[in-house]
């Protein structure tokens, strides 16, 4: 019965990406210096260089490149492509940058927008369930033992990069320093993801009721019960990814049953 009910989760499973974007700088012209500068004209647009991904579960991280494609076009239509297929889209500083800086690309492009998901930032998570020193990407990694971003500057590439045939070595350089900050922000988000008490209910997007909201295991340890607006409700802890939940959260009102034990 476990295992009818484990590949019923994996065949509804909700399709997670996590995906991380590079993009160029933006050109301008002003007066001043370098501390006190008025800008007066735009002179260049900043522009999608290349972006990482990885579907959660998966093993491979894949990074994608503007000289994949004929035309920039193609290569924006991609990215929407790549968010337009996901249900939860995963991103550090997605909800100021990445997230952002794709609609932006998206809409100069001419480019309908995907369509309606649910996001994950987990710079944003980190600032709201922790307190740690820094919310960087890199310094959490550092922080949690997880690991770090390449020790290379993306900026120091671009030029070359940017350029009509870039070298070898920089597309390699660009796509090892992308593809590990992948890496990296999977690594921080499930670590961190058993605090995520706004994390999305993965049992809401598969309509599968009596497993984790987090991470849909139905492996659950019955937990007592704790008082809420409406009366008591019965608390489960995941023995999977360490996640508490309860059965408000697990149970559509209909309901099936819940297997904690």
């Amino acid at each position: 019965m476990r295992q009818l009910r484990k590949i019923l989760r994996e065949s509804l499973m909700a399709k997670i990406i996590l995906y991380d974007l590079e993009t160029s700088r933006t050109g301008v012209e002003g007066y001043g210096n370098r501390w006190d500068f008025k800008v007066v004209k735009f002179t260049k647009q900043s522009e999608l260089m290349c972006y990482s991904w990885k579907e959660s579960g998966e093993k491979n991280v894949h990074f994608v490149s503007r000289y994949d494609f004929k035309t920039y076009h193609d290569f924006v239509q991609s990215l929407r492509d790549l968010l337009h297929s996901a249900d939860i889209t995963i991103a550090h500083n997605g909800g100021s940058f990445d997230d952002k800086m794709a609609n932006r690309f998206f809409v100069t492009e001419g480019i309908a927008p995907p369509k309606p998901r649910k996001t994950v930032d987990t710079k944003r998570e980190a600032k709201r369930w922790f307190r740690f020193e820094s919310n960087s990407l890199d310094d959490l990694g550092q922080f949690l033992g997880l690991g770090r971003k390449e020790n290379i500057g993306y900026a120091d590439l671009e030029d070359d990069f940017m350029s009509d045939k870039p070298s070898k070595k920089t597309v390699q350089l660009m796509k090892k320093y992308n593809n590990q900050d992948v890496r990296v922000l999977e690594e921080v988000y499930l670590k961190m993801r058993p605090y995520m008490a706004s994390h999305p209910n993965l049992g809401d997007l598969t309509q599968i009721d009596g497993v984790c909201p987090k991470c849909l295991s139905d492996d659950l340890k019955l937990e007592g019960t704790h008082a809420r607006r409406g009366g008591r409700v019965q608390s489960f802890s995941c023995r999977n990814c360490g996640g508490w939940c309860n059965d408000n959260s697990i149970v559509r009102p209909n309901g099936r049953k819940v297997n904690g034990v």
